[in-house]
């Protein structure tokens, strides 16, 4: 709501947005240094880290003066739209990025931890779910220990999808492809192959 169609200045209203998140993350970093039970204490930071995240993105559209919901650097992250008029329940929450759109998978796995989203994990989420809007498949490349699966199941986790991670090697043959995406596709889950090569 803070970015207009009509191009007019979104300063004003994004900075009411950027004072909203500030305010809450104050609230939540109190909360958090007292006596919480453990399972409540896990959703504050999860929340936390969240917050974190949509601060530092309302900070970059307040500097790059993105006033156009239409711009890029406003899609080029993650948007949950609600829609409670949907007819079927499986659609009323729909994921966006950039021009690729999926319904919410509704598979929730309980309190696990929360990657921290950085550029980097903004980038790797742009070009996984561009895949996805092809139909195609994403294979993240780099070192050994950078967060390339822990950003795979990160995304799963973000569009309600379970993902299960394979670690791969010489045993793995054409049959046990064979019967592991068998069950992938009977379950409707991703499947991350660790250390493929």
């Amino acid at each position: 709501a803070a970015l207009r169609s009509d191009g007019g200045d979104a300063k004003g209203p994004l900075k009411e947005v950027l004072a909203g998140i500030e305010g809450k993350l104050q609230i939540m970093a109190e909360t958090v240094l007292l006596d919480l039970p453990n399972e409540a204490r896990k959703k504050f930071e999860q929340l936390i880290t969240e917050l974190v995240h949509q601060r530092d993105v309302t900070r970059s559209l307040l500097d790059d003066g993105v006033s156009n919901p239409n711009d890029f650097r406003w899609l080029y992250h993650l948007r949950f739209n609600y829609n409670p008029a949907a007819a079927e329940y499986a659609e009323k929450l729909r994921i966006s990025l950039s021009n690729a759109s999926f319904f919410y998978g509704f598979e929730y796995l309980g309190i696990g931890e929360r990657l921290v989203q950085t550029p980097l994990t903004d980038r790797c989420y742009l070009t996984l779910t561009q895949a996805l809007h092809f139909r195609m498949g994403g294979n993240p490349f780099g070192p050994a220990g950078t967060g390339k699966t822990e950003s795979v199941k990160a995304l799963g986790s973000q569009l309600g999808r379970f993902v299960v991670v394979m670690n791969c090697d010489e045993t793995f043959d054409f049959g046990a492809m064979g019967r592991i995406f068998c069950g992938l596709c009977q379950v409707g889950a991703w499947g991350c192959f660790d250390e493929f090569n």
